[in-house]
């Protein structure tokens, strides 16, 4: 799954997080990614999956209905470089679309049918995940999560369209007051598990080893100090994923204009 992958998902669970049967909103962002220095060079040394900063451009919304919810964005990264300053591959075009629908209620936790799309592509290359399974809506107060769980099935450049096994993951946050502004504080995460074969080789320094389970996610600082714009630092994390075996982590800066 590519780097930038649905880095603000996180906004549609905050615009969620009032409980209100109905809400939307969209947003266009800029975002500049930078890898840790020790991510950079250890991805760089491998045989694929190497790493390197890059500025992407954002289009993201989203609606909830007394049915269910949808989220979807478009990235557009390396836009600001042109093709003597990068490599072909390195113009990645991504989208995701996640809809969750209601179909009961256990005691006051609502259970959704959860399904996501994602894909991304470039020069020779791409990669799409598909997710169908369950989710819910938890909240405690001020502090709001989401988990699913579902079937997982991959289609990959060269690799065409298999089983993966499994993916959950969740999105959860916290809203508040400081110093007179609003914040939030949010996490997404997923893991992947029982991979099959078609997808477990991930590049290391030296060559390649085999993992069956992969981490991915970010924990982000949001501030909206008016209602048009919002700012964000995020901590991009994965582990034996987007690639490679390992490590790898960044910091995310973001610029938000909102439009309702």
């Amino acid at each position: 799954m590519k780097t930038s992958q649905f880095l603000l998902i996180t906004t549609l669970c905050s615009a969620a997080s009032a409980q209100a049967a109905d809400y939307q909103f969209a947003n266009i962002s800029i975002n500049q990614l930078n890898w840790s220095g020790s991510t950079l060079e250890r991805t760089q040394a491998g045989p694929f999956g190497a790493k390197r900063n890059f500025q992407y451009l954002e289009a993201e919304g989203g609606l909830g209905r007394s049915w269910g919810d949808v989220y979807g964005f478009f990235d557009l990264e390396n836009w600001n470089r042109n093709e003597t300053e990068i490599k072909a591959a390195d113009r990645r075009y991504t989208s995701k679309l996640i809809a969750r629908f209601n179909l009961a209620d256990i005691g006051t936790v609502p259970v959704k049918l959860y399904t996501h799309v994602y894909d991304t592509r470039g020069h020779e290359f791409f990669d799409q995940n598909r997710v169908l399974g369950l989710g819910a809506d938890l909240s405690f107060g001020q502090v709001w999560f989401k988990p699913f769980l579902g079937w997982h099935q991959e289609l990959q450049y060269q690799q065409g369209a298999h089983f993966n096994g499994y993916m959950t993951g969740y999105v959860a946050g916290f809203d508040f007051n400081a110093f007179g502004q609003p914040f939030s504080v949010t996490q997404w995460h997923e893991t992947e598990f029982k991979r099959r074969e078609h997808f477990t080789t991930l590049a290391t320094p030296t060559g390649t080893e085999q993992h069956r389970t992969g981490q991915n996610g970010a924990v982000a600082l949001w501030w909206t100090p008016v209602k048009a714009l919002t700012t964000g630092l995020q901590y991009r994390y994965a582990v034996n994923k987007l690639g490679v075996a390992g490590n790898q982590n960044a910091l995310i800066y973001s610029l938000k204009y909102n439009f309702f």
